[in-house]
């Protein structure tokens, strides 16, 4: 499986594009990293990243979108140096705390 994986991404580039980083107010370890897949149905993924290379710590915040555009993530902000605000193009607003680790207190699933 890790090969054919390998094969498809060299073949056809890399399936991930980062789209938004963006780094915690007040908190200069910390970021918002919003990734999305290439795919037919795309996929939005949404982290909190903790520290710096090589010892970064990485947490999932959220997945948006698949087969239905009502799921695809229109915004991701910082509320606050604690809080993540996720809004899909439907208007769902999905708000998550990180903890002072930089884990969040929930993982957010939309159309997936």
């Amino acid at each position: 499986m890790m090969l054919l994986a390998s094969f498809v991404s060299a073949t056809f580039g890399a399936s991930i594009a980062q789209e938004k980083t963006e780094p915690a107010p007040g908190r200069g370890a910390r970021r918002l990293v919003v990734e999305r897949d290439r795919d037919l149905d795309p996929v939005w993924h949404v982290y909190v990243v903790q520290g710096n290379r090589p010892l970064e710590r990485r947490w999932s915040v959220g997945s948006f979108g698949g087969r239905s555009d009502a799921h695809a993530l229109r915004e991701t902000v910082w509320t606050a140096p604690d809080r993540i605000r996720m809004t899909t193009r439907e208007g769902a607003v999905h708000e998550v705390t990180v903890t002072p680790g930089g884990r969040p207190d929930r993982v957010v699933s939309a159309g997936r």
